[in-house]
């Protein structure tokens, strides 16, 4: 379960004895790297799967350990559907390091391939009051862990990549939100039930206007644009379909041939191996 305070101590005093990056300005703060190269002062908080750092005085610790009980089981699912975990973070630590930071590479960032999170503080404000006053769970979290569970490549040469492994993220959320039974809070205004109908919708009338011409690139690319602007929902929704026919079973045989066979090199090779 959660470690106690003084566990958070030694954890501390155990960074400094290995002359770790951070670097304890306090009984229980840490000095954090950001993803930018800044540093900052965080208040240590530990769980079985969570180093979760954050500015001292001003988050209750028991909801803190709630909502960070939720993410362990999170990241434990993900590894158990993944067969793998990220590689280790750049901090010396074997857990998933969760900041909360005045600024990132957007409202939360999360490493490719690689154990790390960060999020606003702007941002977690808002995640930790909606758990601690309507019991429902942001959605962002599980997003960015969906990145650091991205194994699969990248081609900065291709723009289709980006949209290729941010709709792997959005799906991954969605797969955990699903197994975890968890009660989310609306998506940018919409509630989450709505979001998904929508998204499958959308799905639907791409499958209808494909028709029997199921592998043709070129009208997949076509539909796709007119379907979804958004590209990451179209390549979320290819995964989602998988789920949806083959159930979590399918999810995990899938993962565990993109361990032992080459790995897609493109868009067109990935729809190829998520519509087989």
């Amino acid at each position: 379960m959660f470690k106690s305070n003084n566990s958070a101590i030694l954890f501390t005093a155990l960074f400094l004895m290995s002359g770790n990056i951070f670097q304890g300005c306090g009984r229980e703060d840490l000095r954090y790297t950001h993803f930018s190269g800044e540093r900052s002062d965080l208040t240590v908080l530990l769980s079985e799967e969570v180093l979760f750092l954050y500015p001292s005085g001003e988050y209750d610790a028991d909801s803190l350990a709630m909502l960070l009980e939720t993410y362990d089981k999170a990241y434990s699912l993900a590894v158990q559907l993944s067969g793998r975990e990220p590689l280790p973070a750049p901090q010396d630590t074997d857990k998933l390091p969760l900041a909360i930071v005045s600024k990132t590479c957007g409202p939360g960032c999360g490493r490719l391939g690689r154990k790390g999170i960060e999020i606003t503080k702007h941002t977690f404000d808002r995640i930790y009051n909606e758990f601690v006053v309507n019991g429902r769970h942001d959605h962002l979290f599980f997003y960015e862990l969906g990145r650091n569970f991205w194994f699969y490549g990248e081609d900065p040469g291709d723009t289709q990549w980006e949209g290729v492994h941010t709709g792997f993220a959005v799906f991954f959320r969605d797969l955990l939100v699903k197994e975890l039974k968890l009660n989310i809070a609306p998506i940018n205004g919409i509630p989450y039930a709505k979001y998904m109908e929508d998204k499958q919708s959308r799905f639907e009338s791409f499958l209808a206007k494909m028709g029997t011409d199921s592998l043709n690139w070129e009208k997949v690319e076509r539909i796709k644009k007119q379907q979804f602007p958004h590209s990451p929902l179209f390549w979320s929704s290819l995964w989602w379909e998988l789920y949806q026919k083959q159930g979590r079973e399918g999810v995990i045989a899938a993962f565990s041939l993109l361990k032992v066979q080459p790995l897609p090199e493109n868009g067109e090779a990935w729809f190829r191996f998520l519509v087989k």
